[in-house]
């Protein structure tokens, strides 16, 4: 009988299994694959996290560079300036008027000065024959210094802030008017020739007042205000 040859041991106990497909292990693979994806995902998230509030905060910084350079080189800010800058203009020009003011009732005792209740305000009634010779159009020689004092308080100012000036002839009685007009106009360029800016004055007639009178008002103005 020939002798039969086998390439290991035929007990059930010493075989080795061959595993296809499907095993009892694959629970344990299954469960380590997901949390290494859970894992990954949470590392992205927290990147993109960390962007976007990168991105957030620089968008902070630079709107807040934006807005102070818009703040510092605005036109309104040019215009107008700081408010200590202007307050500070408004101060000058206040001064101004007063200056004015005293300066008239050392001038023309008989003036009627009279400050307003607002700081800046000046109302003054007098003869118009305190300013102009005889019946004419020509400035009295001795009213030349307080005609510079009114151009100066007219000039132009920084920072939004002016003087604004209204001078008014008295026409109650009076059946031609052509001389008032004349004599408004030859004081408006009179005024105008020492320096004060046209925009900041007006001249007119006021019907209320007795002829022969002129009333000058002067007021600080705030472009804004």
């Amino acid at each position: 009988m020939p002798e039969t040859h086998t390439s290991g041991s035929t007990e059930p106990d010493m075989a080795v299994p061959l595993r296809f497909g499907a095993s009892g292990d694959r629970g344990e693979g299954g469960e380590g694959a997901t949390l290494l994806y859970l894992g990954v995902f949470i590392l992205l998230l927290a990147f993109f996290i960390l962007l976007n509030s990168i991105s957030h905060f620089h968008d902070e910084k630079v709107g807040a560079v934006i807005r102070s350079v818009d703040d510092a080189f605005s036109t309104q800010a040019l215009l107008t300036g700081s408010p200590g800058d202007r307050q500070q203009a408004r101060r000058e020009a206040a001064r101004a008027v007063q200056d004015l003011g005293d300066l008239i009732r050392a001038e023309l005792p008989l003036a009627k000065v009279e400050a307003g209740t607002e700081t800046g305000t000046l109302h003054v009634t007098m003869p118009a024959s305190n300013l102009f010779a005889g019946d004419g159009l020509a400035i009295r020689p001795s009213q030349q210094g307080m005609m510079d004092r009114i151009a100066r308080a007219l000039e132009n100012r920084p920072r939004g802030v002016s003087v604004r000036a209204e001078f008014l002839f008295a026409t109650k009685g009076v059946e031609d008017t052509a001389p008032l007009v004349a004599r408004a106009g030859a004081l408006a360029r009179a005024v105008s020739a020492l320096g004060a800016n046209p925009a900041w004055l007006s001249v007119g007639l006021e019907k209320g007042a007795e002829a022969g009178q002129l009333r000058l008002l002067f007021r600080v103005h705030e472009e804004g205000a």
